[in-house]
């Protein structure tokens, strides 16, 4: 299994795989946190992925170097989420997909 990202972000460490813990339901709006977004969305070479207000999923893993991280996906189509909640528990290899802003 694979998690694929745009780009390398800072809250990956550089890590190469990661065990799935948990699939949360998490709605973007004005009153999230800035400091989830920070976290969530920027890369090592400083730039943010877009997230715009709307439903998703926060996905939780714990990276091969023992350094949990997580990130927030789309909420749809349910057959993503249903993957993911079906392969909790799971390994899976983080991958980077340079200029695929559709990455998940």
């Amino acid at each position: 299994m694979k998690i694929k990202f745009s780009k390398q972000y800072n809250k990956l460490w550089n890590q190469s795989e990661a065990e799935l813990l948990a699939v949360k339901d998490i709605k973007i709006n004005k009153q999230t946190p800035k400091e989830l977004i920070e976290y969530d969305t920027k890369a090592v070479d400083g730039s943010y992925f877009p997230l715009k207000s709307g439903t998703y999923i926060q996905l939780v893993f714990l990276g091969d170097k023992g350094i949990p991280f997580c990130t927030i996906r789309a909420a749809y189509p349910q057959h993503k989420v249903d993957y993911y909640r079906n392969n909790i528990g799971n390994m899976f290899k983080i991958e980077m997909i340079k200029g695929d802003n559709n990455a998940g």
